[in-house]
């Protein structure tokens, strides 16, 4: 036993023995007797679903088996689980599925006896239980419980909509012992049927009724308690002794005296029909997804309820041990139950020790005393599986109605008809691949493509020549940048091959195409491909292809699906500003040996350096004239290369104006370049005004001067030369405007 199991035995044991100390220990008690009670009667419903129709007679025996394993699983969740009112039981899904198993086996059994047919059909539960457990171990080991976290909402409630019918319909067998089918419908028509499933059912619809208009959670025991004492002083009145109602199917059957648990030895296994039990295998998987959807849903229900938030790797881990066991008793599979959990979580009593009392109750009942069971009229039984089948059909199919959009209801309506129609696992199939495909239709219309922009949008922060900033803006439109966002995979990259090829066709080809993946969180193979074409493209037609901002997963994708010879031609470059500094020097380096030795081009070259070299010696002229006048307000200071001018998060006691040299905002100690100073620009303009930290580091490129205006210098200013601080902000404002990314 490791140290880390030892001391978590300690502190349940510590959790435990502090609320049985406290006023907890009576709340506990008498909420733990009354969900007992509750659970005791739906157990029983649960029992009558598995063993419903031509299984009825074997009620008593595999209500032992149910009740066994409420009773690990209760005591076993209500120690383990996060939230501590859990009740865990054997659940009413994978019984609905059991119950078309029960069908499948009592019709190729019909000639066999009932020993065998319980045999195996006790087999059958058994191992259904125990593959969910194995599956809830796994899920809970590994940590996989996330994965179902984003499980689709029109699949699971069209399984919850099955599962209502299902339920609704396995009621009328509970009722008449008749398992509702269009062959037995006549006699299900028949009055002294009638009599049998009708109370049951104007129960079941009059507590959903009253559920709906008056929601409390006392709504459901009290009105089993009461319907219970209907039924009693009805049989009283007639005159009708317990042992007559009950040899009628009006009463539960209750369990068999002395041989409640076990509810087969080792000798009965050689009854077993296991060419019977290995056809049903289909089944036993649907009993293990529905209990492993049950799973999910039910612990998002608590957690909706509670307002604890719920470990579901724990919760996996928790119900499996303890559907491992009961597994091995003949339980079917469970997990938490929300009405029951929620009772705890109403009145206050959420301590482990209100499991651990229903489990003691429902093991006394089961060891002990089984004839009360006897005392429950089957119609209540019946009324009770209608309405929690009933409730299901409302909630997804009348509640969501407006919430959903049509084609997500349209996929419940779906799935839940295929499921009524031919089964639990093919109305998830149908649901599953209804998903998929609606899923790729969906994310093939979110675009990938974030911008698009060229050279003569957008620059990066590099300082250029006045030439140079020429021929870029002459030449701008020779790159085309495209920023890429999100999970670019099969559906919706092929947008950008299209965009690609689109723009690869211009005459002339563009010099350089950029693709930046800074946004990108996901890159597939199928998109892999679809860039491979483009790429081999914009070889044949001598363009390059840079890539920005490329993760370690992107560049192994397109390692392994471009021949290498492409892959080499490629430029990987670390983020988009850099890769915008290689393409202008691609811009660059090809007009040189384009227009080389060209009169013509240089003259034009020329016409254009001139007329923006013009407008920055004017600008610097300006820059110069206003800080010759506001020198009585300013300090100078040098720095040295490679030193920090402002540095990232430290307050800046002033406004910077740089005198001389050039430096370099980046986002952090070697981080993305932000923009590049130069004589002229101003950096943290704020600080003039107010305290401030600035949110990038810029650091001096070569030796630089800088003039610093302090906040009192400022007001100083205002009061002694107002005209002076106008003209101030004014070349503030235009040089403000004219930054890309400038700190602040």
């Amino acid at each position: 036993m490791t140290k880390a199991t030892v001391l978590a035995i300690r502190a349940l044991a510590s959790e435990l023995q502090a609320d049985a100390r406290s006023a907890m220990l009576p709340t506990a008690l008498s909420t733990g007797l009354v969900v007992a009670v509750i659970v005791l009667v739906g157990e029983a419903a649960i029992a009558s679903i598995i063993f419903s129709g031509p299984l009825s007679p074997l009620i008593p025996l595999g209500t032992g088996a149910i009740l066994f394993g409420t009773l690990v699983m209760c005591f076993l969740t209500a120690l383990a689980c996060t939230y501590r009112g859990t009740i865990s039981v054997p659940h009413f899904a994978p019984a609905a599925v059991l119950l078309t198993v029960g069908a499948a086996v009592a019709a190729v059994m019909a000639s066999a006896s009932s020993e065998a047919v319980f045999a195996t059909m006790i087999v059958i539960v058994g191992l259904s239980t125990l593959a969910t457990a194995i599956c809830y171990l796994l899920i809970g080991h590994f940590r996989l419980a996330r994965l179902f976290r984003f499980m689709p909402y029109p699949l699971v409630g069209g399984f919850l909509a099955g599962l209502g019918w299902f339920l609704a319909k396995s009621s009328v067998a509970v009722a008449s012992g008749i398992t509702m089918t269009w062959e037995t419908l006549p006699a299900l028509a028949e009055i002294d049927t009638i009599q049998k499933w009708a109370p049951g059912v104007v129960y079941g619809v009059l507590l959903l009724v009253v559920a709906k208009l008056r929601p409390h959670y006392l709504i459901l025991p009290g009105s089993a308690v009461l319907a219970v004492g209907i039924c009693h002083a009805t049989l009283f009145a007639l005159d009708i002794p317990l042992a007559e109602a009950s040899a009628a199917g009006l009463l539960f059957q209750g369990l068999p005296a002395g041989s409640a648990w076990p509810p087969i030895g080792l000798n009965d296994l050689a009854l077993v029909d296991w060419g019977v039990v290995t056809a049903q295998l289909p089944g036993i998987l649907a009993v293990m997804l529905v209990a492993l959807i049950s799973l999910v849903f039910c612990a998002g229900g608590l957690e909706l309820i509670s307002g604890v938030e719920i470990d579901l790797n724990r919760e996996f881990r928790a119900e499996g041990v303890s559907s491992l066991l009961a597994g091995l008793g003949g339980s079917a599979p469970g997990c938490n139950s929300i009405p029951n959990s929620a009772i705890s979580h109403a009145t206050g009593a959420e301590t482990r020790l209100t499991g651990i009392t229903v489990a003691l109750v429902v093991g006394l009942i089961l060891f002990v005393g089984g004839d009360l069971l006897a005392l429950i009229p089957t119609p209540v039984l019946a009324g009770l599986v209608l309405f929690v089948g009933l409730n299901l059909l409302y909630e997804v199919l009348v509640s969501n109605r407006k919430t959903l959009p049509w084609l997500d209801y349209g996929i419940v309506l779906a799935v839940s008809l295929v499921i009524v129609l031919v089964g639990f696992l093919e109305g998830v199939a149908v649901g599953l691949a209804a998903a998929v495909v609606f899923f790729v239709l969906r994310f093939s219309k979110v675009s990938v493509i974030a911008s698009v922009f060229t050279l003569r949008e957008r620059r990066s922060k590099r300082t250029r020549s006045a030439a140079h900033r020429a021929i870029l803006h002459h030449q701008g439109e020779r790159v085309w940048v495209c920023r890429l966002r999100g999970y670019v995979i099969f559906g919706n990259a092929a947008p950008i091959g299209s965009r690609l090829n689109q723009v690869l066709k211009a005459d002339p080809p563009p010099l350089c195409v950029l693709l930046d993946f800074a946004e990108v969180s996901g890159f597939d193979s199928s998109a892999a491909n679809i860039l491979y074409r483009a790429v081999r493209t914009a070889q044949a037609r001598g363009t390059q292809v840079v890539l920005s901002a490329t993760t370690e997963h992107v560049r192994s994708v397109l390692q392994r699906s471009l021949p290498a010879p492409l892959w080499k031609a490629m430029i990987p470059v670390q983020d988009l500003d850099r890769a915008l500094e290689r393409a202008e020097d691609l811009v660059i380096a090809e007009w040189d040996r384009l227009h080389a030795g060209s009169d013509e081009a240089s003259r034009e070259l020329f016409g254009l350096s001139v007329d923006q070299t013009m407008r920055e010696i004017d600008r610097l002229a300006l820059f110069e004239a206003l800080a010759e006048r506001l020198e009585p307000w300013l300090e100078h200071r040098a720095h040295g290369a490679g030193e920090t001018i402002l540095a990232r998060g430290e307050a800046q006691e002033g406004m910077l104006l740089m005198i001389e040299g050039r430096a370099v905002a980046r986002e952090g100690d070697g981080g993305a370049r932000v923009r590049e100073y130069e004589a002229g620009d101003v950096l943290a303009a704020e600080a003039a005004f107010a305290p401030h930290l600035p949110l990038f580091s810029v650091v001096a490129a070569v030796p630089c001067r800088t003039a610093l205006m302090t906040p009192s210098a400022r007001r100083l200013l205002e009061r002694e030369d107002l005209s002076l601080a106008v003209e101030l902000d004014r070349y503030l404002i235009e040089t403000m405007a004219g930054y890309q990314a400038a700190p602040t």
